[in-house]
């Protein structure tokens, strides 16, 4: 099989220069395997691209849009390059030899060029040329083939095949490619192109690169033009990511399936039936779009779309998931009602564990826990997060695993678990506080430090305190200068006579729904950074899947 040491969507994608290296040692890595040497044309292709968007070409200014750079057109290029071997292997008869290899490594690595600006052009970023990229795409590409002397024929199939990544326009291939094998390449790229971002395991979080190439168009076009001509305007980064479920359901899957779903042309490629372009889309749209209501439903028909399950299959496991766990939540009244009548008092009392679908579903070998494992693993544990860890978190984090897989006995091993962050976070005080929403407060349901008998139990309303703006917003905060930052609320302080100088909190999500928040409090030398913040945010995970587990079996009494 092809090298595998380095699976692009399992690691955290970045713009420097170290790799885009590695990415591009694949891609020859894969043409060597695949047609036992280095392809004269790729290598030279590829470090001519590399200096266009480093802006080393006379004509043209470097790249400076941040989510269609050289990382993303590299990323396209080596998930084309699997496919084409994956293709290979299935589709001897029609094999593509290392001329339409590089044709497609041509195709891929330009396809997003037109975002690049011409020189002396200093006018935004390039996000304005966002509805004609396509095109510079296109004449980009035809410009230096031809000066690089590729046959006319071969520089005209590059340009058809990057015509077709204008997915808003898709036209019918066959009037385009009339020899099979061509048609058959233009498929993988514009395959790849949609695959490999959804793949990447930051794809949520570069959301606001894309929002910012967006507003850059609306801009320089004129919002009002653009709605009469139709265009869909987004007012918010937010209202993307919201929207990334429907997304992919309404655009991405009808899309595969009209270019032929070349991607099950990587599960070839990687063999032993994996997919981790496929589970980093999982792990990217479970992990950040399901909600109270629907969660497993929906994961359901990402499972189906994306092949690793069938419809019946998710279907037996549903029923069974009902006869076990009772009536799913279908409203946000009864979601607090479970917390209040289940998860708070949990805290003080034991509870008799049950399965999960998730569990339901590996037990009847639906799903390879192999399969999703990785890609979880990307998403919630990033191997840049992973690297920045030092041996001392590390063993917390193991610790921390340990114990709350014992939760079950009682409760107290989460306060264990709290002051054992205490002393990783070098803080002096954290605490658990879960939302009520009937009463609009935060409950401090579970303190440490030297002050928790006081405030054990205690309420803030939930438009207060820098803990209550990390629930309603769902993202982290910190605060070097608790005094001086306008989301700090010294109530809580004034009734347990203690002084907050700095903060760190993180949003509690179970099975999609903010239901609170983890703070800690006082960092030895008030300085929580961002690196505390993913630590704490790993924890609060953790603390997450338990209370999962507390409101499912509650939830069948």
């Amino acid at each position: 099989m092809a090298q595998t040491k380095t699976i692009t969507p399992d690691r955290q994608l970045s713009a420097n220069q170290s790799d885009n290296q590695q990415t591009i040692e694949l891609i020859i890595a894969v043409s060597r395997a695949e047609y036992g040497k280095v392809l004269p044309r790729l290598a030279e292709l590829l470090a001519d691209v590399a200096d266009l968007y480093a802006g080393r070409w006379p004509s043209h200014e470097a790249c400076t849009v941040n989510y269609h750079n050289f990382s993303h057109a590299l990323d396209v290029c080596l998930a084309a390059a699997r496919m084409v071997s994956g293709w290979n292997k299935m589709e001897a008869g029609q094999s593509l030899d290392a001329g339409y290899f590089q044709l497609g490594m041509a195709a891929s690595v330009f396809h997003d060029a037109g975002y690049i600006k011409d020189k002396g052009d200093l006018a935004g970023a390039g996000g304005k040329f966002t509805l004609i990229h396509v095109k510079r795409s296109m004449d980009i590409a035809r410009e230096y083939l031809t000066r690089r002397h590729w046959p006319e024929s071969d520089v005209d199939a590059v340009c058809r095949i990057i015509s077709i990544t204008d997915y808003t326009n898709l036209p019918d291939l066959a009037p385009l490619f009339k020899e099979e094998r061509l048609k058959a390449l233009a498929r993988i790229v514009a395959t790849a192109d949609l695959v490999a971002q959804m793949a990447d395991t930051d794809y949520i979080q570069r959301m606001d690169d894309l929002f910012a190439e967006f507003k850059e168009v609306y801009e320089f076009e004129n919002r009002e033009n653009l709605i009469k001509k139709g265009t869909k305007i987004f007012k918010t980064v937010q209202e993307i990511k919201d929207g990334t479920l429907a997304f992919y359901e309404q655009f991405i899957v009808p899309t595969l399936a009209k270019l032929g779903r070349m991607d099950r042309y990587l599960t070839v490629f990687f063999g032993d039936g994996r997919n981790p372009y496929q589970e980093n889309i999982v792990a990217n749209l479970s992990g950040h779009l399901m909600d109270v209501r629907s969660q497993w439903r929906r994961l359901g028909d990402i499972l189906t779309d994306l092949g690793l399950a069938s419809e019946e299959e998710i279907a037996s496991a549903l029923a069974r998931q009902k006869s076990l766990a009772g009536q799913k939540i279908d409203s946000a009244k009864n979601f607090n009602v479970l917390l209040r009548a289940h998860l708070q008092p949990w805290f003080t009392a034991r509870f008799k564990e049950e399965r999960c679908l998730g569990g339901i579903l590996m037990e009847m070998q639906t799903v390879e826990p192999k399969s999703l494992a990785k890609g979880l693993l990307a998403q919630r544990l990033p191997d840049s997060l992973c690297e920045s860890l030092s041996p001392r978190q590390l063993h917390f984090l193991l610790q921390a695993a340990i114990l709350l897989q014992n939760i079950g006995k009682d409760p107290w091993i989460m306060e264990v678990v709290l002051e054992m962050a205490n002393e990783i976070l070098d803080c002096e005080a954290s605490s658990i506080l879960i939302a009520d929403l009937e009463g609009k407060e935060l409950l401090v349901a579970l303190p440490t430090g030297p002050k928790k008998n006081l405030i054990y139990g205690k309420t803030i309303p939930m438009d207060k305190g820098l803990a209550g703006w990390v629930y309603r917003n769902g993202q982290s905060a910190l605060a070097s200068n608790a005094g001086t930052d306008a989301r700090f609320d010294n109530g809580m302080d004034r009734n347990a006579d203690f002084v907050t100088r700095s903060i760190l909190a993180v949003p509690l999500h179970v099975n999609g729904e903010c239901i609170g928040a983890v703070q800690a409090l006082n960092k030895c030398d008030d300085n929580f950074t961002q690196h505390d913040v993913n630590v704490l945010s790993i924890l609060a995970n953790m603390l997450a899947n338990v209370m999962a587990g507390v409101l499912g079996s509650r939830a069948s009494h």
